[in-house]
């Protein structure tokens, strides 16, 4: 998993997905409500970055300074729409782990 340390030194990295492709740019990282430990990411991604998409940090790994996740462009830009407003309700935080496959906190399923 991805640290907090290392996010720091990734503020506006792009970030891949499986296949290396450019998937948009490091928003902001969100916390597990239950563990305090970075779960989220947004992803800026479409026109000018207005969406702002939730993608798991449970197996994502940097790579020459970019965030590769395990996941397809199109899986990504499937996920449901949560507000990104600094604050992930449970509800919002379980439909993303439901959609992702994300077993009930950061560990990825197997």
């Amino acid at each position: 998993m991805i640290s907090q340390e290392q996010l720091n030194r990734l503020y506006d990295a792009e970030v891949l997905d499986q296949d290396g492709e450019r998937i948009g740019a490091l928003g902001e990282v969100y916390l597990d409500n239950r563990t305090g430990d970075p779960a989220w990411l947004t992803v800026r991604a479409g026109w000018f970055g207005g969406r702002k998409v939730f993608v798991p940090l449970a197996t994502a790994e940097v790579r020459d300074g970019q965030i590769q996740v395990p996941y397809s462009l199109e899986k990504v830009k499937g996920a449901p729409d949560v507000v990104a407003d600094g604050h992930v309700s449970e509800g919002d935080e379980q439909d993303l782990y439901t959609y992702y496959r994300v077993q009930d906190g950061p560990a990825p399923s197997a």
